[in-house]
């Protein structure tokens, strides 16, 4: 899927957002969560994860990696944030978390650089004008 439109999206719409997404998916699907601090990406994640009637999906602070079992398969979210440099992403071993992943989620992607998986899926979030409004924009 191309480029679409940006759409600006409350913050209970990402539920319905995320039932969709989750739809489309087929098994080892990477999507990308891209956009600034506090624009809605793990709440995203969390409603992914309701989606696919998995367990309470946590925010990824402290931990880079999170696994969630749902009747589909295992959800693995990564969270790049914290890596300084694209090296440290060898660390995680994309390759040996998307075999065993129904689906892969990546939150900062660009700070993994060339060893981030090319996503299925790319969501771009962003701040909207009033605060619990989004604007997302699915790139692939």
């Amino acid at each position: 899927m191309g480029r679409t439109a940006t759409r600006n999206v409350s913050v209970s719409q990402l539920e319905r957002e995320a039932a969709t997404l989750w739809s489309e998916l087929k098994e080892g699907s990477v999507v990308w969560l891209t956009g600034d601090l506090g624009t809605g990406k793990t709440t995203f994640v969390k409603a992914l994860v309701r989606a696919a009637s998995g367990p309470e999906a946590r925010s990824p602070t402290f931990a880079l990696i999170h696994e969630y079992d749902s009747p589909s398969g295992v959800i693995v979210h990564v969270d790049c944030y914290r890596l300084r440099d694209p090296g440290e992403a060898l660390d995680l071993d994309f390759p040996g978390l998307l075999s065993a992943a129904r689906l892969l989620l990546i939150e900062w992607p660009e700070r993994a650089g060339s060893y981030a998986p090319p996503p299925d899926a790319h969501l771009h979030f962003e701040h909207g004008e009033a605060p619990d409004v989004r604007r997302l924009e699915r790139l692939t």
